[in-house]
Protein backbone atom coordinates (compact mmCIF):
# COMPACT_ATOMS: atom_id res chain seq x y z
CA UNK A 1 0.00 0.00 0.00
CA UNK A 2 1.17 3.37 -0.65
CA UNK A 3 1.64 5.84 2.36
CA UNK A 4 0.22 8.39 2.71
CA UNK A 5 2.69 11.77 3.19
CA UNK A 6 2.95 15.28 3.65
CA UNK A 7 0.56 18.37 3.80
CA UNK A 8 -1.78 19.63 1.30
CA UNK A 9 -3.64 22.49 0.81
CA UNK A 10 -7.05 22.97 -1.13
CA UNK A 11 -10.41 24.83 -1.75
CA UNK A 12 -13.56 23.21 -1.48
CA UNK A 13 -15.31 23.73 -4.66
CA UNK A 14 -19.21 24.58 -4.25
CA UNK A 15 -20.29 20.94 -4.30
CA UNK A 16 -17.83 20.25 -1.53
CA UNK A 17 -15.04 18.11 -3.35
CA UNK A 18 -11.58 18.23 -2.83
CA UNK A 19 -8.97 17.80 -5.02
CA UNK A 20 -6.37 14.33 -3.61
CA UNK A 21 -2.62 14.70 -4.34
CA UNK A 22 -1.82 12.74 -7.37
CA UNK A 23 0.31 10.60 -5.26
CA UNK A 24 -2.58 9.54 -2.47
CA UNK A 25 -5.34 8.64 -5.35
CA UNK A 26 -3.82 5.00 -6.10
CA UNK A 27 -4.26 4.12 -2.49
CA UNK A 28 -8.43 5.22 -2.47
CA UNK A 29 -9.17 2.74 -6.03
CA UNK A 30 -10.77 0.61 -4.04
CA UNK A 31 -12.64 3.36 -2.19
CA UNK A 32 -12.72 5.75 0.64
CA UNK A 33 -14.04 5.49 3.80
CA UNK A 34 -14.48 8.97 5.54
CA UNK A 35 -15.77 9.13 9.31
CA UNK A 36 -15.29 11.67 11.96
CA UNK A 37 -11.40 11.50 13.46
CA UNK A 38 -10.17 12.88 16.94
CA UNK A 39 -9.62 16.39 17.09
CA UNK A 40 -11.80 18.24 14.49
CA UNK A 41 -10.85 16.52 11.12
CA UNK A 42 -12.24 13.54 9.14
CA UNK A 43 -10.16 10.43 9.30
CA UNK A 44 -10.24 8.84 5.19
CA UNK A 45 -9.21 5.21 4.85
CA UNK A 46 -8.38 3.35 2.10
CA UNK A 47 -10.39 -0.72 2.07
CA UNK A 48 -7.13 -2.73 3.72
CA UNK A 49 -6.89 0.02 6.32
CA UNK A 50 -10.91 0.33 6.80
CA UNK A 51 -11.10 -3.58 7.53
CA UNK A 52 -8.83 -3.65 9.66
CA UNK A 53 -10.07 -0.21 11.66
CA UNK A 54 -13.19 -1.24 11.57
CA UNK A 55 -11.88 -4.92 13.19
CA UNK A 56 -10.24 -3.29 16.10
CA UNK A 57 -13.33 -1.26 16.89
CA UNK A 58 -15.77 -4.58 16.65
CA UNK A 59 -13.48 -6.09 18.95
CA UNK A 60 -14.77 -4.16 22.08
CA UNK A 61 -17.32 -6.12 24.11
CA UNK A 62 -20.91 -4.70 23.57
CA UNK A 63 -20.94 -4.33 27.93
CA UNK A 64 -17.81 -2.01 27.17
CA UNK A 65 -19.43 1.44 28.21
CA UNK A 66 -16.49 3.71 26.32
CA UNK A 67 -16.19 0.67 23.39
CA UNK A 68 -19.88 0.91 22.64
CA UNK A 69 -20.03 5.09 22.85
CA UNK A 70 -16.94 4.95 20.36
CA UNK A 71 -18.44 1.88 18.03
CA UNK A 72 -21.15 4.46 17.66
CA UNK A 73 -19.43 7.74 16.72
CA UNK A 74 -16.77 5.91 14.69
CA UNK A 75 -19.20 3.80 12.29
CA UNK A 76 -22.37 6.37 12.41
CA UNK A 77 -20.52 9.18 10.93
CA UNK A 78 -18.70 6.85 8.16
CA UNK A 79 -19.27 6.97 4.90
CA UNK A 80 -18.37 5.50 1.90
CA UNK A 81 -17.14 7.32 -1.66
CA UNK A 82 -15.46 7.56 -4.99
CA UNK A 83 -12.78 9.38 -6.23
CA UNK A 84 -14.02 10.88 -9.43
CA UNK A 85 -12.29 11.26 -12.84
CA UNK A 86 -10.29 14.46 -11.56
CA UNK A 87 -9.41 12.63 -8.28
CA UNK A 88 -11.79 14.40 -6.58
CA UNK A 89 -13.65 13.50 -3.31
CA UNK A 90 -17.10 14.99 -2.31
CA UNK A 91 -17.20 15.61 1.35
CA UNK A 92 -20.72 14.83 2.80
CA UNK A 93 -22.23 18.35 4.12
CA UNK A 94 -23.32 16.94 7.68
CA UNK A 95 -18.99 15.57 8.25
CA UNK A 96 -18.60 18.98 6.95
CA UNK A 97 -20.77 20.35 9.34
CA UNK A 98 -19.38 17.83 12.25
CA UNK A 99 -15.96 18.85 11.90
CA UNK A 100 -16.12 22.69 11.08
CA UNK A 101 -14.91 22.55 7.67
CA UNK A 102 -15.57 25.61 5.48
CA UNK A 103 -13.31 26.70 1.97
CA UNK A 104 -9.85 26.39 2.62
CA UNK A 105 -9.02 22.69 3.72
CA UNK A 106 -5.80 21.30 4.63
CA UNK A 107 -5.01 17.59 3.51
CA UNK A 108 -2.32 15.28 5.57
CA UNK A 109 -1.26 11.92 4.97
CA UNK A 110 -0.63 10.17 8.06
CA UNK A 111 0.98 7.04 6.53
CA UNK A 112 -2.21 4.58 6.37
CA UNK A 113 -4.89 7.42 6.68
CA UNK A 114 -5.61 10.35 5.07
CA UNK A 115 -6.62 13.48 7.22
CA UNK A 116 -8.96 16.35 6.00
CA UNK A 117 -8.90 19.56 8.23
CA UNK A 118 -10.46 22.97 8.21
CA UNK A 119 -7.00 25.37 7.10
CA UNK A 120 -7.42 27.22 10.51
CA UNK A 121 -8.46 24.39 12.80
CA UNK A 122 -5.54 22.51 11.54
CA UNK A 123 -3.57 25.69 12.04
CA UNK A 124 -4.39 26.48 15.40
CA UNK A 125 -3.90 22.71 16.31
CA UNK A 126 0.17 22.67 14.86
CA UNK A 127 0.71 25.34 16.67
CA UNK A 128 -0.40 24.46 20.12
CA UNK A 129 1.15 20.81 19.60
CA UNK A 130 4.75 22.57 17.26
CA UNK A 131 6.78 23.34 20.31
CA UNK A 132 6.15 20.06 22.35
CA UNK A 133 7.20 18.38 18.71
CA UNK A 134 10.28 20.38 18.75
CA UNK A 135 11.41 19.87 21.78
CA UNK A 136 11.16 15.85 22.20
CA UNK A 137 8.16 16.53 24.99
CA UNK A 138 5.42 14.88 22.61
CA UNK A 139 5.61 11.46 22.00
CA UNK A 140 3.30 8.70 21.01
CA UNK A 141 1.93 5.99 23.81
CA UNK A 142 1.20 2.38 23.16
CA UNK A 143 2.85 -0.51 22.09
CA UNK A 144 3.49 0.50 18.91
CA UNK A 145 2.94 4.19 19.50
CA UNK A 146 -0.97 4.09 17.80
CA UNK A 147 -4.15 4.35 18.90
CA UNK A 148 -7.44 4.01 17.43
Amino acid sequence: MTELLGTHSYSLDPKGRVSLPAKFREAFDEGLWLTMGQDRCLYCFPRVEWERRSSEVDAFALSDKDGRAFSRLFFSSADEVRLDGQGRVTIPQRLREAVGINKEVVVLGVRERMEIWDRGEFERYRDAHAVAYENGDLEPRGPAGRGT
